[in-house]
C-alpha cells in the first residue's frame, strides 16, 4: 500500500474506488487528488498497477456491435457442447450489468 499526501494508508480497494471517482470526475487528476489529499504520484503508480491486474477486455470498436448470435454455445463458439453463454459489464459504482443464456 502507498501513502498519500496526509500519510493515510489505503487498501487495494479503497485506491480502486478512488481511480472510479476521478474517472467520473470533471475535474483532473491534479484537481482531484488535492481535493482527496492524495499525492498524484500516489495516484498514478495504483492506476498503473490495478490496470495492469485487470485482464484486458475484448469490446467492439465504438459504433460496432457485437452479435451475440455468434456465442450460440456451439463447440466452435465455446470449446465445449451445450455451453451456453454469460457476459458481464461493469458499469462502475458498484452496478454490474450480467447476461447469461442457459440451455
Amino acid at each position: 500500500m502507498a501513502a498519500s499526501v496526509s500519510g493515510v494508508r489505503r487498501s487495494r480497494a479503497q485506491w480502486r474506488s478512488l481511480i472510479e471517482r476521478a474517472q467520473r470526475s470533471s475535474l483532473g487528476v491534479s484537481a482531484f487528488c488535492a481535493s482527496q489529499g492524495l499525492s498524484t504520484a500516489s495516484f498514478y503508480g495504483w492506476r498503473k498497477r490495478l490496470a495492469a491486474e485487470t485482464p484486458e477486455q475484448v469490446a467492439p470498436a465504438a459504433g460496432e456491435f457485437l452479435d451475440l448470435g455468434e456465442l450460440d454455445g456451439s463447440p466452435s463458439a465455446q470449446g465445449a457442447p451445450g455451453g451456453g453463454w454469460e457476459l458481464e459489464l461493469d458499469l462502475g459504482a458498484r452496478l454490474v450489468l450480467r447476461l447469461r443464456r442457459n440451455r
